[in-house]
């Protein structure tokens, strides 16, 4: 009897690691990219995503957008898709990017990306932010602050991994 009890316990531990709660799902939105032109995320169903939120003036964000643009090459095939929501006008963007561009998409968020940015998980309401949600669109992880390439690794190989 006791054994069965276990199992049942376990059993129901197990659901609830598994459960998706609707808050950890992606949101349908769209977003303008610099030339002004509306992208629905779902362009990118499919894909393990990774939304960094950043801005022109962050030295963090400056830094790390140099190592995505390096990950977006090496694994895009794979599935992965970076995706930058700058909070700054779309002109300062579009100068900062001939001067350093990228290979990912860059979307320009208006006022409400903060408090956007802030249901996912960022807490501090500082940048970078940025968010990692998988193939199927439920949220894996979410980190304030510079993301260096082996921890962001760690998250996103298994991901890649996994086809759906």
């Amino acid at each position: 009897m006791m054994i069965k009890i276990l199992k049942v316990t376990a059993l129901y531990f197990f659901c609830l690691l598994n459960v998706v709660r609707a808050e950890d799902l992606l949101p349908d939105f769209s977003f303008a990219d610099i030339e002004e032109q509306t992208h629905p995320i779902s362009e990118w169903q499919g894909k393990v995503l990774v939304i960094n939120f950043w801005a022109t003036w962050c030295q963090p964000c400056r830094e790390e957008m140099k190592e995505f643009s390096k990950l977006q090459a090496s694994l895009g095939a794979q599935g992965l898709q970076f995706i930058g929501i700058a909070i700054d006008d779309p002109e300062t963007v579009r100068a900062y990017l001939r001067d350093y561009p990228v290979n990912y998409p860059i979307w320009v968020g208006g006022p409400d990306v903060p408090a956007w940015a802030d249901s996912l998980g960022n807490d501090l309401s500082a940048l970078p932010f940025t968010v990692i949600f998988d193939r199927n669109g439920t949220q894996r992880h979410a980190r304030v602050g510079l993301f260096p390439v082996d921890p962001l690794l760690q998250i996103v190989t298994p991901l890649l991994e996994k086809k759906g």
